[in-house]
């Protein structure tokens, strides 16, 4: 049996995508998979345990057949955080190696997914180091690539990891950045890091959902409850008036206008173009024609208690940070991973 273990040095780097991407493309080679993220990061309820979301979300696409509770057996809440410093917790390093005994009965590959950075869990002994060492694992370095900066988290990971360390695949490389890339590549190979490939950065995969962003801003949809699992890949301020807001509407596709309630110009003007979802600010009720012309064009609009200004600084919270939870986001990260990451040699250097 292989473990794979895929890992970063920063949070939102792609490491689900990454996991639920080799794993269907392993099961389609006809591999029988196991997955696990020994330490979770995104805590809710399932079945009355507290899990990682992310984990849950992956296991079901995959359908491993595994226990919840050993695919995500530690959620980093702050209960649990607080039993442990108090000595209050179970070993973990017990219930760890329970967990992947589990998952990794009559399996060939084991993916295991890395918590938000190679350094999180060290309080607990569970570091990502500490893990690798524990399940015998190889491991593949995910890097949302940001600056040459980034150069050094990359050695720090060889520096904890040591020969687990498989190599690197770079990740959100916008073009103009792609040269740097392709520069900082013959470097790394001479400090014994491999590089198995480079993904772009791509627009549906920094998508949001409608409900997603309702729930960022805490709002209320009024309109088009069906659509509000629709992907939303640009934001924009409607402040301006019907005719000059049609054209601006008109040249972005995909998008969310955010406006205050009482602009009905402006909602109608966006309605009228490619839009996926309204944001009424102000706690304004819309009028009823625009209401009507909503649910008659199937866009959500979502009400919230905002201001203007305040709702566009809490939707760019949400860029670059949501979840890799959508079929056509899956579709999106396989098609960019085939195209960029050499995987013959990948999984051959994994022993796969």
């Amino acid at each position: 049996m292989t473990t794979l273990y895929v890992i970063s040095t920063e949070a939102h780097s792609g490491k689900t995508g990454l996991c639920l991407s080799l794993g269907l493309e392993l099961i389609e080679r006809g591999f029988k998979i196991g997955y696990m993220k020994p330490i979770g990061t995104l805590p809710g309820r399932v079945d009355d345990k507290t899990v990682d979301l992310d984990a849950y979300y992956v296991l079901k696409r995959l359908n491993t057949g595994d226990e919840i509770e050993y695919v995500s057996p530690v959620a980093l809440t702050r209960r649990f955080m607080a039993a442990h410093f108090k000595g209050e917790s179970v070993g973990i390093d017990i219930l760890l190696k329970k967990a992947f005994s589990k998952v990794s009965e009559g399996k060939d590959v084991v993916l295991v997914e890395d918590g938000a950075d190679v350094n999180e869990g060290r309080f607990m002994n569970a570091a990502t180091f500490q893990i690798a060492d524990m399940m015998e694992a190889k491991a593949i370095l995910l890097t949302r690539f940001r600056s040459e900066l980034v150069v050094d988290d990359i050695l720090e990971a060889q520096d904890l990891l040591k020969s687990r360390l498989l190599g690197v695949i770079f990740n959100q490389v916008i073009n103009n950045d792609r040269p740097t890339v392709e520069m900082i590549i013959p470097y790394l190979e001479k400090k014994g890091i491999k590089t198995y490939g480079i993904m772009p950065r791509d627009r549906t995969l920094r998508a949001v959902t409608v409900d997603e962003i309702a729930a960022h801003l805490n709002g209320t949809i009024l309109t088009a409850v069906d659509r509000t699992g629709e992907l939303v890949e640009n934001f924009m301020v409607g402040a301006m008036g019907q005719e000059k807001a049609f054209r601006f509407f008109q040249a972005v596709p995909n998008k969310a206008v955010i406006t205050g309630g009482d602009r009905a110009d402006v909602q109608l003007a966006a309605l009228e173009t490619p839009t996926k979802a309204l944001i009424l600010t102000g706690n304004l009720q819309p009028s009823p024609i625009v209401l009507a012309r909503a649910e008659d064009k199937g866009v959500p609009m979502i009400l919230v208690d905002l201001d203007t200004l305040s709702a566009v600084e809490k939707t760019d919270e949400l860029v670059g940070r949501v979840r890799v939870h959508q079929d056509q986001k899956i579709r999106k990260f396989r098609e960019l991973l085939k195209s960029g990451v050499d995987l013959e040699a990948l999984f051959a250097d994994a022993g796969i």
